[in-house]
């Protein structure tokens, strides 16, 4: 009788462990769910539209104006969701539901900025950085990953920001060049010095034949530079 006594409460303990790990499997399954809900919004989002969000981390408010220069100076593109490529970490849609649970009303207007790499350009290196959309020009940075913003992208990409930094560039690489070249290759006076009329000239042609390859390269290849095309949905 005793045995038959543990038996029955052995099998209601082995039953009501199985109803938990049933009910943690649901739970679970809710909220992978959940999460692919939201990658599938940030991912299908075309246009930005600006959402209530009751006070904001002011440390993550971005003014449009402040996007555009970190876009230029490390060379990258600021565009909706649905032009991106990528993955969505774990981490970012941890963010996403933790903003959930403060805006009034669901995520909208999502937009990533990352490198043209990264995005389904329509004529067609690098991790992005997710925001939402609030309204006259003012962003809210979700989440960062990957390392984009590094003084080696910014000094690298420096060239193409614009026209102005472009010239400085090649002028700056013509002048050394000539600067460089040994005095027998820039005059055949035995007895020439290594300053000179002969130097000047040698720097000014090494500026014209690196200006002659920059401007070839440049319309060869359809370049952009980095003013013009942080907001392009268009490789080129």
């Amino acid at each position: 009788m005793a045995a038959h006594t543990e038996r029955e409460r052995l099998e209601r303990l082995l039953r009501g462990q199985a109803e938990l790990m049933q009910e943690v499997h649901l739970l679970l399954g809710a909220e992978q769910k959940h999460d692919d809900i939201l990658r599938a919004a940030v991912l299908s989002s075309t246009a930005e539209k600006p959402m209530e969000l009751p006070w904001p981390d002011p440390d993550r408010v971005y003014h449009r104006d402040t996007i555009r220069t970190l876009c230029v100076r490390y060379r990258l593109r600021f565009l909706p969701g649905g032009l991106f490529k990528g993955a969505i970490p774990n981490p970012a849609i941890r963010a996403l539901r933790d903003l959930e649970r403060r805006a009034e009303g669901p995520l909208s207007g999502f937009m990533v900025m990352a490198p043209a790499g990264r995005f389904k350009l329509c004529d067609s290196e690098v991790d992005p950085l997710l925001f939402v959309a609030l309204g006259n020009n003012l962003y809210y940075l979700v989440h960062k990953w990957g390392n984009d913003l590094s003084w080696s992208r910014q000094l690298v990409n420096w060239p193409v920001r614009t026209v102005f930094t472009l010239a400085i560039t090649v002028l700056a690489v013509g002048l050394v060049l000539g600067l460089l070249l040994p005095t027998a290759l820039v005059t055949s006076a035995p007895d020439a010095t290594y300053w000179g009329g002969h130097r000047i000239l040698a720097m000014a042609w090494s500026t014209m034949i690196c200006a002659s390859f920059t401007v070839f390269g440049w319309f060869a290849f359809f370049g952009q530079f980095s003013s013009e095309a942080w907001n392009s949905r268009y490789f080129n």
